[in-house]
Parts: C-alpha cells; structure tokens; sequence
C-alpha cells in the first residue's frame, strides 16, 4: 500500500508518496489554491485513483480542508521528516515558511520543544514573496551574494519595511542588493528565536531552503552551520507520510 503525506502550506503544498516500506517514490508541489476544499476534493479522488491508496495523512495551515484519513501538527512533521533523513539523533530545525518561522528542537523523531516567531510578515517568507513580486523576479531566478555592508531595513513591521524598499529603489539600489537585504531582515528574526536554544549548527527547511546560496549566506547571519538537507523543503510532507 502506499502512503501519501501532503503539507498545505499557505503559499504551496508539498506531496510526498512512499511505498509500503515507507521509501521515497515521488514528490512534486503545486501552489495553493484558493478554493481549497472544493479543489482538495477533486485532489483526494485523482490521488486515490493513481496511487490506489486509503493513506492520506496532511499538515499545514490548509490541513483541514482536505478529507484525509489523518492529520497532524506540522511540529510533529517536521520532527518526524528529519528523523528520515538523520535517524536517532537530535537535530534542531530552523523552518522559514510563508507565515511564521518555526525553531523546533526534536530528538528520534519527536518534538522536544519548539520556538515561533510573532505573526509578522516581516519574519516570514511571505515578506521576501512580496518583495520579488514588486521587483518582478522569480524565486527560482534568485541567487543570494552575503556582503558585510548589505543594505539596512530598520523596521520589524513588513509594512514599513516595503515603504523602505520602494525608497530603496527610488535611490536606485540594485534590485539583488534588496533581495539580500530582505533574506537578511528575516534571518536576523530568526536569529533571535535560535538564541533561545544552544546548538552550533542547525537544519533549514521551508521555502528559503530553495534559494541558491542560502546556506552560506545564513551561516554568516545566523553564526552556525548551516545544514541543507535532500529534499529540505519537503520535510513535512515525509513526516506526514511516516505518521500513516
């Protein structure tokens, strides 16, 4: 029998199918409509009828709205996505997603404790969302380039922060120089969550795990190893499956 996790993020949702051995099969991502439970309706008929499956376990903010045999936390996803990959130890996940930045501290798969951040966009994915929206590029076309005199945003509030940015490019800041600036912005909120913890290097997961670069441009924001797993940005989706 195969088994189907599915993460219902508020920007994407992430699939992952695994076998009866609980193996890798596929994984794939679509963006999140905004019609979810009408859509997801359709979504669990199509996937039962490819994958001849009665698994469907879901997390996320849309977990809900699809009718899956299970659904859990995305805490215990994340744990449970983790421990696949670095099996009984303890590892501390740093997860950048379109509405909060999680800090989630698990051991063999189970949440020991977590931090989260404010609901503020300015500490969350969304706010670089926005940004490349404005600047008419693609997430996949960014490539991140650390430098000690990056461009300062001064405000904690996303909505301030975008009055920045427009003054920015008034000022004819390069467009990359801004990106950098926004990552930077996010992962120092991050940072401040990580304080609450004693680790020397940490897991990212989440959509910022895409960005090309990434991982060297946090180690020197966040002053720890950074660890970019395989597949990193579907980690919750994995957990989902292993929790069926």
């Amino acid at each position: 029998m195969q088994h189907i996790g599915i993460d219902i993020g508020s920007t994407y949702t992430k699939y992952c199918v695994m076998n009866a051995e609980y193996q890798i099969i596929e994984l794939f991502t679509e963006k999140t409509p905004v019609r979810q439970k009408e859509y997801f309706k359709g979504k669990r008929e199509e996937l039962h009828k490819k994958y001849h499956t009665n698994a469907i376990i879901s997390c996320g903010y849309g977990r809900k709205n699809i009718l899956a045999e299970n659904e859990i936390s995305e805490l215990k996803a994340l744990a449970k996505g983790i421990n696949h990959q670095f099996p009984d130890t303890q590892k501390i996940i740093l997860d950048i997603g379109g509405q909060d930045t999680k800090i989630i501290v698990q051991q063999s798969g189970k949440v020991v404790k977590f931090f989260l951040n404010e609901k503020c966009a300015a500490g969350s994915g969304m706010f670089l969302n926005h940004t490349l929206s404005t600047l008419e590029i693609r997430y996949e076309d960014v490539e991140l380039d650390y430098k000690k005199d990056m461009v300062g945003l001064s405000s904690v509030c996303a909505v301030f922060a975008q009055s920045e940015i427009v003054t920015l490019l008034a000022e004819n800041v390069m467009p990359t120089d801004i990106i950098n600036s926004v990552v930077r912005h996010v992962l120092i909120q991050a940072r401040t969550l990580l304080e609450k913890t004693d680790c020397t290097e940490v897991i990212l997961s989440g959509g910022f795990s895409n960005l090309k670069g990434i991982a060297l441009f946090a180690e020197n924001i966040l002053d720890k190893k950074v660890i970019i797993p395989e597949y990193a940005h579907y980690l919750s989706a994995v957990g989902c499956c292993i929790s069926g």
